[in-house]
């Protein structure tokens, strides 16, 4: 019983290190799954990237003076995030921005 309490305990307090995920970057993840297929794989490793804009994103509008050093940090997650896509969806989304 004092094992099952204990392991109960480890688990309750690992989930609360578990990082926050911003409705924000589930919304960019799944707009471009719709757009442009994503794999689960590619879903997984664009997440932690949108995060990151959101991040800078936030610390833009807190802090106007950091606006081109985080500008420029964004650019450089962008291009990570095309980094990650199979050449088929890069045309697929440059197609889509065009229409736009």
């Amino acid at each position: 019983m004092k094992k099952l309490f204990i392991v109960a305990l480890l688990a309750l307090g690992l989930n609360g290190f578990a990082q926050e995920v911003s409705a924000w970057s589930t919304k960019k993840v799944e707009k471009m799954t719709t757009e442009l297929s994503l794999t689960a794989e590619q879903q997984k490793l664009m997440l932690p990237l949108f995060e990151e804009q959101k991040k800078l994103y936030d610390d833009i509008k807190a802090n106007p003076d950091t606006k081109d050093a985080n500008r420029a940090k964004i650019r450089e997650i962008g291009k990570q995030i095309n980094a990650i896509l199979t050449p088929d969806q890069v045309a697929r989304q440059k197609e889509l921005k065009a229409n736009k």
